[in-house]
């Protein structure tokens, strides 16, 4: 769907850099829209060398194939308003980054772990559990982590979709053959994951300027799942309390 059309990436400051980035190889053009105005000229005229042209404020959707958007965004943000109208995809940041990740030669099984709460602490202790017999690598808020060598190849990434792919590049870069990667992933997953889990939906919140809940998003890691993907639902319990007599 996203080669060989012009796309406009929405959002820069949440992975959208990177989206941008891998899709130029892709795609017949690739805009940037900086819509919360958070970058630097220097990272804008970074992207612009490299061929992906940048804006700060909205351009025409119908200039484009595809706009590419998180899913947190207002969806009265003027491009995506203009989309809807005129019938242009959109598409989600998650989805791109599974797309951009179908195309990659499969290195083992992917689990990705999405949820209001207990998202890292679900994907260390099963990365702990899993390493035990077999290679394991993980990325989640603290790092991307090998767990044969008990070491941290790569810090600084968010747990954004995108980050996904430059998760990717440090397992590559240091030659790591891992039988399990582990993905801690906000606000859903990418459709990429041989296992989906989603920790929980408890203490929900609004996203995209308070028009839909946060727990929408994640189910989109059901609605987007691979053919017979392995799809795990942890029911927790709110307060500590419960746990005696909670499912």
């Amino acid at each position: 769907m996203l080669r060989n059309s012009r796309i406009a990436v929405l959002d820069l400051t949440h992975g959208g850099d990177v989206i941008a980035r891998k899709l130029k190889n892709i795609a017949a053009s690739v805009a940037g829209i900086d819509v919360y105005n958070t970058l630097t000229p220097d990272e804008l005229e970074a992207l612009e060398t490299e061929g992906i042209r940048t804006s700060k404020a909205p351009l025409k959707a119908r200039d484009f194939d595809i706009l590419i958007t998180p899913v947190h965004l207002d969806p009265n943000y003027p491009m995506l308003a203009e989309a809807k109208k005129n019938n242009i995809p959109i598409v989600s940041h998650h989805a791109a980054v599974g797309e951009i990740l179908s195309g990659r030669q499969k290195d083992g099984i992917i689990i990705e772990i999405t949820g209001t709460r207990a998202k890292t602490s679900t994907a260390l202790l099963l990365a702990e559990m899993l390493s035990r017999e077999k290679k394991v690598v993980s990325h989640t808020s603290r790092g991307v982590e090998d767990w044969s060598a008990r070491r941290i190849i790569k810090q600084g990434l968010s747990i954004t979709p995108a980050s996904i792919l430059p998760a990717m590049e440090a397992i590559d870069e240091n030659g790591l053959k891992p039988d399990v990667i582990i993905f801690e992933v906000s606000l859903g997953g990418t459709g990429s994951a041989d296992i989906g889990v989603i920790t929980t939906i408890a203490d929900d919140y609004k996203i995209a300027n308070n028009t839909r809940l946060a727990s929408d998003a994640k189910r989109r890691m059901i609605l987007d799942a691979n053919r017979g993907a392995l799809l795990l639902l942890i029911m927790m319990p709110c307060d500590p309390s419960e746990r005696a007599g909670g499912t």
